[in-house]
């Protein structure tokens, strides 16, 4: 029997381990040759376990009658990743589980659009991940070469940024984020227009990203709109739809001429 766990570097995870209830229990964690935490005796067995582990390990103990020796590995750690054996017999029954741990950064991205007389540039950011994060850029269904690329370390964490020349069309990032330059969308003012937002991902499933829409005009960048699944923040005569998450400008000015990004 095999589990597979993802655990979030520094923070604590479960690992599981269930079988059937009985007497006696004997209870050993171990991580290839190392004893990662050991029970029987119906208490915590701790003087041989590896000093890794030291501080960082707990059974509930209220829990083990009923047939649940799961493990908490608590401030996880990038070595921590690996295969994890957990061991139970009784006066009845023995019972072996394997548990696959992988270990993660929290992820976290940011787009940042450069415009210059000559050049209008994507930078995307990913920011201190594991493990190796991995940008690509798509136009249409065509994945295109980023224009530069600049990767660091800190410890076994990992930074990147890549950058991407662009002439008006929409690259996407993964399904993590994503930064769209409208098309020329010539208008008359008075009038209303909605400017399309493309991106990659499920519309249905809202939960964890937002949408900014901002201006670009005269090196000067405006909020417009936001929207984060659930609350709305904008300024007068604009709207975000929450399906598409267009734009929508009303009664429009020579003023909201220029340059809008979806991010």
């Amino acid at each position: 029997e095999q589990e597979e766990v993802t655990g979030l570097f520094s923070e604590d995870c479960i690992l599981p381990c269930h079988f059937p209830p009985g007497h006696d229990e004997v209870i050993h964690w171990n991580k290839e040759n190392r004893n990662v935490h050991s029970y029987y005796q119906q208490k915590d067995q701790l003087e041989d376990q590896d000093l890794r582990y030291r501080l960082r390990t707990h059974l509930f103990h209220e829990k083990i009658p009923s047939g649940d020796a799961s493990l908490k590995l608590s401030n996880l750690t990038m070595t921590d990743e690996g295969s994890y054996t957990c061991y139970v017999g009784t006066a009845q029954y023995r019972t072996e589980v394997e548990v696959q741990l992988h270990v993660k950064a929290p992820s976290s991205y940011a787009l940042e659009y450069q415009k210059t007389n000559t050049e209008r540039r994507l930078k995307c950011y990913a920011f201190l991940t594991y493990p190796a994060p991995t940008i690509s850029w798509v136009q249409g269904s065509i994945y295109v070469q980023e224009t530069d690329r600049e990767e660091t370390r800190n410890g076994v964490l990992y930074s990147l940024r890549s950058d991407k020349d662009i002439i008006n069309y929409f690259p996407k990032k993964s399904a993590e984020s994503c930064l769209s330059v409208s098309d020329h969308l010539p208008k008359v003012e008075g009038e209303s227009t909605v400017i399309p937002c493309e991106h990659g991902l499920d519309p249905a499933s809202t939960d964890g990203f937002s949408v900014v829409w901002t201006l670009h005009r005269n090196a000067v960048t405006s909020v417009l709109a936001s929207f984060n699944g659930t609350s709305h923040s904008h300024q007068p005569r604009v709207q975000v739809n929450e399906n598409d998450f267009s734009l929508r400008l009303d009664h429009l000015t020579a003023g909201d001429s220029g340059e809008y990004l979806c991010n």
